[in-house]
């Protein structure tokens, strides 16, 4: 059996959020909360990782997901992989939204702000969006 092969747009999503949460978390965020920054740069800097913890799971329950129908073809091949995208954003958004309103602490310690529920949710549809555009696996030749 062989593995998945991601797009390539995936690889650089996975980079891209980890250079920049880390980037945010270092250096952005700090300078801006040091310097006085306006309102809505401090609420965005802080919201980031929210958006971020939206994209990434979503992309990795899909990739699960994708995983399970190629292991176990008899039992999921009757999921189109656009429904596997579906599935995977309701339990992203399941994880992120009680995350956030503080029904479980899974993700470390959290704080209840709106502007992070928000970002969530954006970050959900923004992915949820791309992997129904674009897909996530390449097809094999």
């Amino acid at each position: 059996m062989n593995g998945l092969v991601f797009k390539t747009y995936i690889r650089y999503v996975y980079w891209g959020t980890l250079v920049f949460h880390s980037l945010n978390k270092f250096v952005i965020r700090p300078w801006m909360l040091e310097n006085n920054s306006p309102r809505f740069l401090v609420l965005f800097v802080n919201s980031v990782p929210n958006f971020l913890e939206a994209v990434i799971g979503t992309t990795v329950i899909s990739g699960l997901l994708l995983f399970t129908r190629q292991r176990f073809p008899n039992s999921m091949n009757k999921f189109k992989e656009n429904t596997l995208f579906l599935i995977a954003v309701m339990l992203a958004a399941v994880f992120v939204i009680t995350q956030e309103l503080k029904i479980h602490n899974l993700g470390g310690r959290n704080v209840y702000d709106p502007y992070d529920l928000i970002a969530s949710l954006i970050g959900l549809i923004f992915i949820g969006t791309v992997l129904l555009r674009y897909g996530l696996i390449r097809a094999r030749a």
